[in-house]
């Protein structure tokens, strides 16, 4: 039977292991076996992977290149890749910017890809060295599905709460860490960079903040284009800001309503007073089923707007209304009006406001939404590219041209 592998590790609240679970499960509905393999003990690893019938693996798949590098030692002492030996395509799925920890996205060779969840993020890849194999993007598919017989909509229109799952950063922590570490005429840049991002929220320029780094320069009479690590570090520390500032201003005014905000490090918010509950907690597990009986959540984007996040997925796949920042693949779905804001605090109380008062035309506009981005999206769609991606890559990387095929090269030349 055709098998997929997933590689999982421990990554914050097992957000990663939970989200690649949910993609097994789909290349299950297709009819294919997957086993997921544990990077976290190695001898076990190494006895499981013994078991494998590798002529029947369509692919490997982990995050932020986790397993990537597997190397093994034969009983004559040489060493070999594991995945270049098994001959099977690996796939890496990033669903952050590639200015945070580089070294993981880099492609090391044509049996590699790297597949970014935001266009945006493969743009900027596409701009930076170390590029020897595929960059790809696909659409998420609903996570944590669940058949709508399953859940209780009586009950989320009576009590489902509505609820913000999203770790707190201090913006104010950040410009202080940039007044310490960096010398005069840097400090000046970062900080006209970030006010130029922060004065305008909702603006285009921060779904690739490499533009307004490298023009930023360029007026001052500088051309940074080859000094990747110089873009890299402000692109990180912009991005990162800026989500900071963004997810502090929601929950300042989420903090005013009957709202259930979860995640960590909120300590620079007081909530003593407030009606908003706050939760010290980070786990995907325990908040799979938060979102099912929520009678909505509030997500923001990860500075991008192109495709969903996957908050917004785990919202679908539980037909949960989602309220998220605009974002330009909103427009394609319904109910948008009142699912959608600006990051700006009128705005924003409107919305929840709104979403508080309309408990049951919230929850039946998240089945609708969820119903609509299955149609546009379907999830075999998604996993049918990935398939269609590994059998190119397979074909790219046989050792010898298909038997039978005219022989236009020498198919054992390395070609780069």
């Amino acid at each position: 039977m055709d098998t997929v592998i997933f590689l999982s590790g421990q990554t914050r609240g097992a957000t990663l292991e939970g989200i690649g679970r949910s993609l097994c499960k789909a290349f299950a509905r297709l009819d294919i076996a997957y086993i997921e393999i544990s990077l976290l003990d190695h001898a076990a690893f190494l006895e499981t992977i013994k078991t494998i019938d590798f002529r029947k693996v369509l692919l490997v798949f982990s995050f932020v290149s986790m397993g990537m590098e597997i190397p093994l030692r034969r009983e004559d002492g040489s060493v070999f890749d594991l995945w270049q030996e098994a001959g099977v395509p690996f796939f890496s799925f990033h669903g952050d910017s590639p200015a945070y920890f580089f070294d993981r996205h880099i492609v090391k060779g044509t049996r590699f890809v790297s597949t970014y969840i935001f266009p945006e993020h493969q743009v900027l890849r596409s701009r930076l060295p170390q590029i020897l194999g595929p960059l790809e993007t696909t659409w998420l598919i609903p996570l944590d599905q669940v058949p709508k017989e399953e859940i209780d909509f009586r009950l989320k229109r009576q009590s489902g709460k509505l609820i913000f799952l999203k770790n707190g950063k201090d913006p104010a922590q950040l410009r202080r860490h940039w007044q310490t570490s960096l010398e005069p005429r840097l400090l000046l840049a970062m900080q006209e960079m970030a006010s130029e991002l922060e004065n305008d929220l909702d603006g285009s320029i921060a779904n690739q903040i490499d533009d307004l780094v490298v023009r930023y320069f360029t007026e001052c009479g500088f051309d940074i284009s080859l000094l990747t690590k110089l873009r890299l570090f402000f692109i990180a520390q912009l991005d990162d800001y800026l989500r900071a500032v963004k997810c502090t201003r929601m929950a300042s005014v989420l903090m005013d309503y009957p709202v259930e905000i979860r995640g960590n490090n909120w300590g620079h918010l007081d909530f003593t007073g407030k009606q908003a509950r706050y939760i010290d907690e980070c786990d995907f597990t325990r908040s799979t089923q938060l979102i099912r009986e929520s009678f909505g959540i509030i997500d923001m984007s990860p500075n991008t707007a192109s495709q969903p996040h996957d908050r917004i997925m785990r919202a679908y796949g539980a037909h949960t209304a989602c309220l998220t920042n605009r974002q330009k693949f909103l427009e394609e779905l319904p109910h948008q009006q009142q699912l959608s804001f600006a990051f700006e605090k009128n705005d924003l109380q409107h919305k929840i406001e709104y979403l508080l008062s309309h408990r049951a035309e919230t929850v039946d506009a998240g089945i609708e939404v969820a119903a609509r981005y299955n149609q546009l999206h379907p999830e075999e769609a998604a996993v049918r590219k990935l398939l269609d991606c590994a059998s190119l890559v397979r074909f790219d990387n046989l050792r010898q041209r298909p038997a039978g095929s005219q022989d236009y090269f020498v198919w054992s030349q390395r070609l780069a």
